[in-house]
């Protein structure tokens, strides 16, 4: 049976400045929202707060937003609203995009140090193990939805996982709750309904209990997860590359097939990115891993890019488009100058001891960016030399070539970040 009793357990063991719940105005985060309330009662410092995201998906959206409002004024619960226009591309999942747009939304609201709830309960747990099993989602997809994980500035939570969609409408029966009914919940169109409406159904008949079965076999896989990233992490830095951040080539290809796919699926993880469908990791074994070294090879998917140079392997975000033919005054060379393609700030220490030569011998400063065929004279390492040598007597990658700074001062290149820094006294002679 669910009380605010069993849910005041949840806040003891993980406690935050504030909880920010998400509320939709429907029957489980209604239940989760009123219980939380009634805890001020006898926890008057539980810091609670509301928010309600409409999609703009549906004509009575408005009027839930509304009510909602109106239920956060009656539990005394501060209340935010978000209104989107979400217009789901031809082909994307309308499902999926109002999941992510959702959780942006929370990310916004959601402050240092709190805690985002959410209504998730076990029957959700057990529905979320069969979407993964039936899309083929390895250990990280069948351990399901965690009670508490990083979120944002704060953590998200879910502290109704151990109650059924009985405990909690039995909850809202009891206390006369005037919750939303959304109709697109009945929609079999939908991946999650479909399973809730037609195949949960049929499971139940055979095995009344099968929602606390597939819940149990969701945490089981998380700790064999648990274990699993323990011993991969641990792994991990005894394949690192020569930059930090990167995989060796040759460390990684000589471990086994499976341990190779795990290995990758972690380090991925460590970086931030998305682990890969199966079909892409094997496309980073084949197509990048026994790539010729001087070749370039690149594997792609949403936000991530896998490349390779030398024994490298990088894992990057997909690198915006820049204009190489741009050319950068840099007027004041005692402020910083922002390099707006790059993502970058070059500060006025990387010119050195041109600071000072500057006041007495002016001259104009620019940064510009590599065209290819071009030459810099170095004088104490006799002559000129070319700069696709010096690059790769760097290790500078192909792809971060063209987006290196060449700061000059007037036609002499006298900078480039982790390749060449000539100082005044190095050319004055030249000029």
């Amino acid at each position: 049976m669910y009380t605010p009793e069993r849910l005041s357990v949840f806040f003891q063991q993980c406690p935050a400045t504030a909880y920010l719940i998400a509320f939709s105005g429907g029957l489980d985060s209604h239940v989760l929202l009123h219980s939380a309330a009634q805890l001020r009662a006898v926890h008057p410092h539980l810091n609670l707060r509301a928010v309600h995201v409409d999609h703009g998906l549906q004509t009575p959206s408005v009027g839930w937003a509304r009510h909602c409002r109106q239920v956060c004024e009656k539990l005394a619960v501060p209340f935010a609203c978000e209104h989107l226009k979400l217009k789901p591309v031809l082909g994307e999942s309308v499902e999926a995009a109002a999941r992510t747009a959702r959780y942006a939304a929370f990310t916004r609201h959601l402050r240092s140090g709190e805690m985002l709830l959410t209504a998730h309960h076990r029957n959700d747990q057990a529905e979320t193990l069969l979407l993964h099993l039936v899309r083929g989602s390895g250990v990280d997809g069948l351990a399901a939805m965690p009670e508490v994980r990083t979120f944002a500035l704060g953590r998200l939570g879910r502290p109704l996982l151990a109650f059924t969609r009985q405990d909690l409408q039995a909850y809202a029966d009891l206390h006369q709750l005037d919750y939303v009914e959304d109709p697109s919940n009945q929609d079999v169109r939908f991946d999650r309904n479909y399973l809730r409406r037609r195949v949960m159904p049929v499971l139940e008949e055979r095995w009344p209990s099968v929602a606390d079965t597939l819940a149990r076999a969701a945490r089981l896989q998380r700790e064999s997860r648990e274990l699993l990233h323990g011993f991969l992490g641990a792994r991990l830095p005894e394949l690192q590359g020569s930059r930090t951040g990167t995989l060796s080539v040759s460390r990684l290809l000589a471990q086994d097939v499976v341990l190779r796919k795990a290995l990758l699926r972690e380090w991925l993880a460590q970086q931030g990115f998305e682990r890969p469908e199966e079909q892409k990791l094997l496309h980073v074994i084949s197509d990048l891993l026994h790539a010729r070294e001087d070749a370039e090879p690149c594997v792609k998917w949403h936000g991530c890019e896998i490349r390779r140079y030398r024994d490298d392997v990088y894992a990057l975000k997909p690198l915006p488009p820049h204009d190489v033919t741009k050319v950068l005054v840099w007027g004041d060379i005692s402020q910083p100058l922002r390099v707006p393609s790059l993502d970058l700030t070059l500060q006025p220490e990387v010119l050195g001891e041109w600071q000072e030569y500057l006041q007495a011998n002016p001259a104009s400063v620019t940064v510009r960016f590599r065209q290819g065929g071009e030459s810099v004279c170095i004088p104490y390492r006799g002559g000129h030399h070319s700069l696709k040598n010096l690059l790769q007597e760097a290790a500078i990658p192909p792809w971060e070539r063209l987006r290196l700074p060449l700061v000059y001062v007037g036609e002499w290149l006298v900078y480039m970040p982790g390749v060449l820094s000539l100082q005044p006294r190095h050319v004055a002679s030249k000029h």
